[in-house]
């Protein structure tokens, strides 16, 4: 009798360990979704930006056209384009996880478009700051601020720029992985860890590479000053330039939620 109870309390035992892991993993793949989702939408904002610096930095022209309205329907297509998924500034007020996010995102970005107009149209002046890495952090300030603690997104590289960016121990060890000869190009790297107070967050980071389009800023000659006076890395193109990092609290109610 004691070797049967025995016996049935390590089955159950073996059953809970393996009912736990297979929520662990189902944790992880809503989560990667979730943050795989949220970085190529900020790398379709970023991509928006990039095609346009001719005409922001075109100090013939005043007023350009490009409103937060304009911005967000180039932003939707190529999103859509790379992903497959529609997007919505109405997003933001969804029950639903994923699309609430990239609806804040979405918003995020729309609204530092609107907010830079006076700039944008100004004319007689030509580079206007506006460039992806900058659009890109102001995003990442409101969208963590919409979402609240335990949310973050930023871009980071080994080669930062501003002290914003600055990778911190967990991104720099991604980072080098992304630069290792055979990791798997365009691929993101996401995992549960556990921080030094036993909490729990869910870190992703998505690989960005050098386009055509960066090489004014970032390509050679190594050393030279770009437009925005900054020095020139001399990186080439499709080389790792550095990454999108999101954070999120692990276990969080909208988690629960989508299940």
């Amino acid at each position: 009798m004691f070797r049967g109870l025995m016996h049935k309390g390590l089955v159950l035992v073996f059953s809970i360990v393996i009912s736990s892991a297979c929520l662990f993993a189902e944790d992880e793949k809503a989560f990667e979704k979730r943050a795989e989702l949220a970085a190529k939408l900020l790398v379709s904002c970023r991509a928006i930006i990039a095609q346009n610096q001719d005409l922001f930095n075109d100090p013939a022209k005043g007023d350009k056209g490009f409103t937060g309205d304009i911005y967000v329907s180039k932003v939707q297509k190529h999103f859509k384009d790379a992903t497959g998924v529609d997007v919505s500034v109405n997003d933001a007020t969804s029950t639903d996880p994923i699309k609430k996010i990239l609806g804040i995102l979405l918003v995020s970005s729309k609204t530092v478009i609107d907010e830079n107009q006076n700039v944008l149209n100004m004319k007689g002046r030509g580079f206007k700051k506006l460039i992806p890495a900058i659009i890109g952090r102001r995003t990442g300030y409101k969208y963590n601020k919409a979402l609240g603690a335990g949310y973050n997104l930023k871009q980071t590289s080994l080669q930062f720029r501003n002290p914003a960016n600055h990778p911190d121990s967990y991104e720099k060890e991604v980072l080098k992985e992304f630069e290792t000869n055979g990791y798997p190009i365009g691929k993101g790297k996401g995992e549960i860890v556990t921080n030094n107070d036993g909490s729990k967050t869910y870190r992703y980071m998505l690989p960005l590479y050098v386009t055509s389009a960066c090489l004014k800023c970032h390509g050679g000659p190594k050393g030279e000053r770009d437009i925005s006076h900054k020095i020139k890395e001399g990186y080439k193109e499709g080389e790792i330039r550095g990454a999108i990092s999101l954070k999120f609290p692990y276990l969080s109610e909208d988690l629960k939620n989508s299940k």
